[in-house]
C-alpha cells in the first residue's frame, strides 16, 4: 500500500485572533502545520509566498484588506486558497472564483471539515488542469470539431459563455492539440491582476522602472514565448490598458515597461470573457477595435443546463480522478442533479464531485439526499441554507436511512420559544436561528437529523443548544 500524501502546510488568514487561535490548535493536533500572519501587510507576503502544496484559507471581511483584495494582489500565487466567510452569498462566490480560490467556505465550520478541504485542495493544486472535453451532448461534440479545426490557427480566439463553463479547458485543449502543444501554456485573469502593476505583469520590467523593481522581469508575453498566452475575464482590461493590448495584437510588438527596446509576441492570444463585449462597447468600457481583433475566431461555450447529458459524464471522470475507491450515484441522484438550475455550471459540478471525494472515501452508492444537501449547501445554489450560518459538511451516517420526503410535520404545531419573533417580537438572526432549530428539534425529535438538514455537524448543534441554555437531551431525546 502507498505511503499517505505528506500533509500541506496551512497558512490561516482571519481577523479573528479567537478563530485562529482555535483553529490553529484543531489543526496542529491533526498533524497540519499552521502559520498564522498578523496584519494586512503581513497578510500579503504569507499569500504572496506560500510555496506550491500549501493552502491557505483566508477570511473574505477583514478590516484591513479583504480576502478579495488579497487575492486580486497576488495574481500568480503558487497556493491553493479556500475562501472562507461567515457572511458570504453567490456574488461573493463568484468573485472568489473568479480570482482564483479552490473554493468558498461558510462559517461556522470546524477543523474536522476543515481538514479533509485542505487536503483535496492541496492535491487539486499539484495535479495539472484537465484539457479534455468531456461530454456526450451535441453541444459538446460540436465543441470539440470546432477545436480540432483551430487548434493550428494562430490568429486571436475568443471563447465566450457564463461562468464556470470551462473557458480554461477550452483554451488548453486548444494549446493541447496544436502544433505548439510543446511551447509554454501561461494563463492569467484580468481581475486579479492590479492596475498599477497590469502594464508591468502583462509586458515585463527593467530594473529601477518604478519603486520595488528591484530587478528585470519577464512578463507574461515574453513567459508565453511562442505558445499561447490566454487572458481570462479579458473585460476587466481598463480602458487604459486596451490600447496597448491592441497593439500587440495588431504588429506583435511590446515595450517592457523602464525598457527602450521593442520586443516581440510569436504566440497565439486566447481571451474569455462572461461578459457581453457588444454591450461593453456601447457602454463605454470596452473598443471596438480591440473587440474585432479579439473575435477573430469567436468560440461560444454553452451553459450547463443546456448540456444536460454531460453530467453524468463529466461526473463520473471526475469522481474516478478524485476517489481512491469507487463511486457510483443511485438513479435518484442522478435525477436530482438533471433537476439542479447549475448557475455555477461546470465549475459547481466539479466542487460536488471534490466533496463526494472527502466524504466516500471508502467508495459506495451516493443517494439523492446526499446530493441534494451538498448542493444546496454550495455557495451558487439559488436555494439560501435554512441555517442563517449556513453550512459545515457533514454527510449522511453511512446506515442512515434515505427517505424520499421528509417526515409527517405533527398534528398540533411546536410551540413557539419565549424569544421567537412570534412571541417577543425578536427578529434578530440569533432569535429566528433558535426559534428553526427549536421547530425541527421538536417535529424529528432527533438531532443528528436536525443537524443534517442544517448542514452543520452534531457537535454545532449541541454548541448552539447549549449556549441557549437548551437541555439537548430533553429536546431530541437522550439517544440517536
Amino acid at each position: 500500500m502507498p505511503d499517505a500524501a505528506p500533509l500541506p502546510p496551512v497558512v490561516l488568514i482571519d481577523d479573528d485572533e479567537v478563530f485562529c487561535l482555535a483553529m490553529s490548535k484543531a489543526l496542529r493536533r491533526r498533524g497540519f502545520a499552521v502559520s498564522v500572519p498578523r496584519g494586512g501587510d503581513g497578510a500579503l507576503e504569507a499569500l504572496r509566498g506560500a510555496p506550491r502544496g500549501a493552502v491557505v484559507v483566508l477570511d473574505l471581511r477583514m478590516p484591513e484588506r479583504s480576502g478579495l483584495e488579497l487575492l486580486r494582489l497576488t495574481p500568480r500565487r503558487e497556493a491553493a486558497v479556500l475562501m472562507l466567510t461567515g457572511h458570504g452569498g453567490v456574488p461573493d462566490a463568484v468573485e472568489a472564483m473568479r480570482a482564483g480560490a479552490h473554493t468558498f467556505i461558510t462559517k461556522p465550520v470546524d477543523a474536522a471539515d476543515l481538514a479533509p478541504l485542505i487536503e483535496e485542495a492541496a492535491r487539486a493544486r499539484a495535479e495539472p488542469a484537465r484539457a479534455t472535453l468531456i461530454g456526450d451532448s451535441d453541444a459538446t461534440r460540436r465543441l470539440r470539431r470546432v477545436v480540432e479545426r483551430l487548434a493550428g490557427a494562430r490568429e486571436p480566439i475568443l471563447l465566450t459563455g457564463e461562468t464556470g463553463t470551462g473557458k480554461e479547458v477550452v483554451a488548453r485543449a486548444l494549446h493541447a492539440e496544436g502544433p505548439y502543444a510543446a511551447e509554454p501554456f501561461v494563463a492569467v485573469n484580468m481581475a486579479c491582476l492590479p492596475r498599477d502593476l497590469l502594464e508591468a505583469e502583462l509586458f515585463g520590467h527593467k530594473r529601477g522602472a518604478f519603486t520595488g523593481a528591484h530587478a528585470d522581469k519577464r512578463g507574461l508575453f515574453e513567459e508565453a514565448g511562442g505558445g499561447t498566452l490566454f487572458l481570462d475575464e479579458v473585460a476587466e482590461l481598463p480602458l487604459e490598458h486596451q490600447a496597448k493590448l491592441l497593439r500587440v495584437i495588431e504588429g506583435g510588438e511590446f515595450r517592457p515597461v523602464g525598457a527602450t527596446h521593442v520586443a516581440r509576441f510569436a504566440g497565439r492570444l486566447i481571451a474569455a470573457t462572461h461578459r457581453d463585449l457588444a454591450r461593453e462597447v456601447r457602454a463605454g468600457r470596452f473598443r471596438e477595435d480591440l473587440l474585432y481583433r479579439l473575435q477573430v475566431l469567436p468560440v461560444h461555450i454553452a451553459p450547463l443546463r443546456e448540456r444536460l447529458d454531460d453530467l453524468e459524464p463529466i461526473l463520473r471522470a471526475w469522481l474516478e480522478r478524485l476517489c481512491p475507491a469507487p463511486v457510483a450515484l443511485s438513479p435518484s441522484a442522478l435525477r436530482a442533479l438533471r433537476q439542479h438550475p447549475w448557475a455555477g455550471n461546470v465549475r459547481e459540478l466539479v466542487n460536488l464531485a471534490r466533496r463526494v471525494a472527502v466524504f466516500h472515501p471508502d467508495g459506495g452508492q451516493v443517494g439523492a439526499e446526499f446530493v441534494e444537501q451538498m448542493l444546496h449547501s454550495h455557495p451558487f445554489s439559488p436555494s439560501p441554507s435554512p441555517s442563517p450560518e449556513a453550512p459545515a459538511l457533514e454527510a449522511p451516517a453511512p446506515d442512515a436511512p434515505a427517505p424520499e420526503a421528509p417526515a409527517p410535520a405533527p398534528e398540533a404545531p411546536a410551540p413557539a420559544p419565549p424569544d421567537s419573533p412570534a412571541v417577543g417580537g425578536d427578529h434578530s438572526l440569533d432569535a429566528l436561528e433558535r426559534a428553526h432549530i427549536e421547530f425541527l428539534l421538536a417535529r424529528y425529535g432527533n438531532m443528528s437529523q436536525v443537524a443534517r438538514i442544517l448542514h452543520i455537524n452534531r457537535r454545532t448543534l449541541q454548541r448552539k443548544l447549549k449556549g441557549w441554555g437548551v437541555d439537548a437531551g430533553a429536546e431530541a431525546g437522550e439517544e440517536d
